[in-house]
Order: C-alpha cells, then structure tokens, then sequence
C-alpha cells in the first residue's frame, strides 16, 4: 500500500512540474532575459562603453522542464569616429543546461499577466516578505546612507519621538500611500547618453511578447509591454510583483538583479519617507 501511495504521489508531481507552462493561452517555449548598461562617454571618438547579460531558459520537451539554454556576458566598446566595436564575451558554461524552477517561471508569467490589466503595483507580490525588510535598523541603515541619522540622536530627538517616527515609516497604511503616489504611468522617460534597462522576452508557440523594466524610473516601475507592435511606446504595467519575481528567478551576480530585491523597494520607499517628513 505504501508503495502504491509513493508511485501515485510521484506520478502527480511528474504532471504537475513536468508540463509545459502557459502566457495568455499559449505554451511558453522560451523565457530570455536580458540586461543592459551603458554610458557615453562624450570623447572625441564618440565612445560608448556598456555591458549585458543574457539568460535565455527553453522547455525540452524530452527531459519534460524548462533548463538554461544560453547564459553569457557581453562586455564592449564601440567608437564613431573611427567606426570600431570590441567585444569580449564570457559563456557560463557550468550553468547552461541546469534546471530552472518552474514555479518561478510560473510566478514571472502571472505577473507579467496580471500587470496586462491590473494596476496595483502590490498585486502578485509578497507583502510579508516585504514587510520582513522594514525594520527600525533598515531604517537607521537608509538615514546613515543618506546622512539624516543624526537627526535621531537624543540632541536633537527624544525617544518617544523617534518610536513614532519608525512607527509610521513601518505602517502599511503609509507604504500603500506610497504606492499610490510614488509611480507615474502617463510618462514614459527616454535616456540618450545612458542605458539601464532590463528586457524580458516570453516566446510562446504562436508570438512573442516584450516587457522592458527601465531607468530612471524608480525601481523600473512601472514595466512597458510592447505585445502591441503597432504603437511605438508601450503599456505600461505597475506590478511590483514583476520585480519580485524576477529576482528569485535570476541567477546570483546576474546584472542589475539587486535593483529589483525587496531591499530596493524598501530603501526606495524609506527614502520617500524620510522627504515627505522633510528629513533632510
């Protein structure tokens, strides 16, 4: 009877992790990932320095998963006058062919859906994990950054005040408002001599589909979808579930992941705390 239950339970999670996910109906072949940095350097030469990263993740169909498929770092030069590019490539090749975790493929694609037609920049994501990283040391930590925590000191700060003050900052009440004014989705702001971007391409077995998290807008919210081919710029998605998500699934040391982490989102809102007390 025992095996029996044990073959049961393992042909159930075969069917469960084992089948190939799908976006918007669609069977997701390929999730790529990309990220990019670069700045001009305003030379004689006209010279651009920058750097990407690139993850692509493919469903084999005969181990029945989704594993790394290419995993590599770009690093280049280019010059205008005279037109030149150096590139240096670095390929990853312990990593390529791991598993990924389908669950948090899963968790990215909902996000990116949800985003489609949800605006709540906290839908999909982990508020107790959140929550987790607004502590008083975190917000000590962000005042000493930011060369405010002298303003806690007992010269200048009883300790009933600065109780209060912690008090609201870790309030969810307060963060909500914060997520209400904080991100703007009528702009889209566009860089020239700078780039900063992270692109996630979801190739299905019928289209593809393009979301790209930018600066300078504050933690890349809110995302842009360019599904719609026929317009230039895209829809915007404030989802701040697409920045959690990705940063469970990106490899460690991958470029710009820490800008996507739940300590980002916290330092980024303890500093939008700390202006709206005029802290400063």
């Amino acid at each position: 009877m025992k095996n029996t239950l044990t073959l049961i339970f393992t042909i159930l999670c075969l069917s469960i992790f084992g089948q190939q996910l799908q976006f918007n109906g669609q069977l997701v072949d390929t999730v790529l990932i990309s990220s990019h940095a670069s700045a001009y350097q305003f030379d004689d030469k006209g010279t651009t320095k920058g750097k990407a990263n690139i993850i692509s993740i493919i469903y084999n169909t005969n181990q029945k998963k989704y594993v790394i498929d290419q995993f590599y770092q770009d690093k280049y030069k280019r010059t205008i006058h005279p037109d030149t590019l150096q590139l240096k490539t670095k390929v990853f090749k312990t990593k390529i062919g791991r598993e990924m975790h389908s669950g948090k493929i899963k968790s990215l694609l909902n996000s990116f859906d949800k985003g489609n037609s949800d605006q709540n920049p906290l839908a999909g994501i982990d508020t107790a994990e959140l929550k987790g990283f607004l502590t008083e040391k975190q917000i000590r930590k962000v005042a000493k950054d930011l060369d405010v925590s002298w303003q806690f000191r007992r010269r200048y700060s009883s300790k009933e005040n600065n109780t209060k003050f912690f008090q609201g900052c870790k309030s969810m009440d307060t963060l909500k408002l914060y997520l209400s004014e904080r991100f703007n989705t009528s702009l889209y702001i566009m860089t020239f001599d700078v780039s900063n971007t992270i692109d996630v391409w979801i190739s299905t077995n019928k289209t593809q589909y393009r979301f790209e998290g930018n600066y300078p807008n504050p933690l890349r919210q809110p995302w842009q979808n360019y599904g719609d081919t026929s317009q230039i710029l895209g829809r915007a998605i404030l989802n701040l579930g697409i920045n959690q998500s990705l940063y469970k699934l990106l490899p460690k040391g991958f470029l710009h992941k820490e800008t996507l982490s739940n300590e980002a989102i916290v330092n980024d809102y303890i500093t939008w705390y700390f202006e709206r007390r005029k802290i400063k």
